[in-house]
């Protein structure tokens, strides 16, 4: 009997977090994302009557010097065809609250790019992230993500 609660209770743990498709991030050096630090995740897409999620992860400091960051947002399909757009994140509230979850000095959070997204082709899709905000040298940010969810739907 033991061993069935332990067995149950081991699968509904690890049933918890989210279950991205893809999922990477990667490193700012130092701390300072510049305008020369692009950020690429490669990934293959084979179903594309699926929906998915897109989300962008931030880990950054309390002390990030603005309410948001300024994000472009480029995707290159299968065919080379490019597309990009220009996003904002806020990082903190009008209040000054942090919006992720704070633990220390470090924040991180999950905001949503897309729901429900779907993708034309299958084949390797890039998305690159690239900071443009008033300044070349943005401190605070330590890493950047990009998960993708598949939502189960059609």
């Amino acid at each position: 009997m033991r061993i069935l609660i332990f067995l149950a209770l081991t699968c509904s743990i690890a049933s918890c977090g989210p279950d991205y498709f893809y999922q990477a991030e990667k490193e700012i050096a130092q701390g300072r994302w510049t305008y020369a630090d692009t950020l690429d995740f490669a990934f293959d897409i084979r179903d594309t009557a699926a929906l998915y999620n897109l989300y962008v992860q931030f880990e950054y400091a309390d002390s990030f010097p603005s309410q948001n960051i300024y994000v472009k947002f480029h995707t290159r399909f299968p065919s080379g065809k490019r597309l990009g757009k220009p996003l904002s994140f806020d990082f903190f509230d009008p209040l000054g609250k942090p919006a992720g979850d704070c633990s220390g000095q470090n924040c991180s959070a999950q905001i949503a790019i897309q729901q429900k997204a779907f993708f034309e082709a299958p084949g390797q899709y890039t998305i690159t992230l690239e900071q443009f905000g008033r300044q070349d040298s943005l401190p605070g940010i330590t890493k950047v993500g990009l998960a993708i969810e598949k939502t189960g739907k059609k």
